[in-house]
């Protein structure tokens, strides 16, 4: 797995004029830590953007900073425009490599069962998992396979595949895949009780007149 690195600048201006840099395709971030003093930073709109479709939303991330700082982080927030979705602002928690992180990993279907067919479908009840791990073991993302899943059968935390170095902290039993069956097919269901409930009705004044 390549490690994802990112280049970055030392930045002054602060407050409402970083509308100035957005202008010139820099983002404002801001890297702080548990023994790290915040500061300000800038970086490529392009640049970060790539690295958060790397996988750098959960995994470690390197920023190299003009003048010689280096930064393990990971990218703790992004800010983006409500409308044009376009990146406003990132944080970035410097990390010590020797200790462990929690963070939220994406889970990723894999395989089709064979119990699959029509009026079922495969509902994910979690988009992500949170792991613990040393920032270097942490995951871009989780696969799952989903071929043993049936209507009888989910898969929960417990039945996550085992990672070196990466412990699930959600409980065991929770469900990350079940199997159910579509809203058109439970209706028919509902339709079809009905319908013997009035014949039955009916049959029962057809007797009692």
């Amino acid at each position: 797995m390549a490690d994802i690195t990112l280049s970055a600048q030392p930045r002054e201006i602060t407050g409402r004029k970083v509308r100035q840099l957005r202008n010139l395709g820099l983002i404002p971030v801001v890297v702080y830590g548990k023994t790290q003093v915040a500061k300000n930073l800038q970086v490529q709109e392009r640049l970060l953007d790539r690295a958060l479709h790397s996988g750098g939303a959960s995994r470690l991330v390197k920023v190299d900073v003009e003048g010689g700082d280096r930064y393990n982080v990971l990218i703790r927030s992004v800010h983006r425009h409500p409308v044009s979705h376009r990146l406003l602002h990132a944080d970035f928690y410097a990390v010590n490599m020797t200790e462990k992180q929690r963070v939220n990993i994406s889970v990723i279907p894999v395989g089709k069962p064979a119990t699959l067919v029509t009026g079922l479908m495969i509902f994910q009840n979690m988009d992500s998992v949170e792991v613990e791990a040393l920032p270097a073991d942490i995951p871009s993302a989780i696969e799952i396979d989903v071929t043993e899943l049936s209507l009888d059968k989910s898969i929960t935390i417990a039945d996550l595949p085992v990672i070196s170095g990466v412990t699930y902290v959600s409980e065991p039993q929770e469900h990350v895949f079940t199997m159910i069956q579509t809203r058109e097919e439970e209706i028919s269901e509902v339709e079809t009780v009905e319908d013997v409930e009035v014949v039955a009705k009916g049959k029962k004044d057809e007797d009692e007149a």
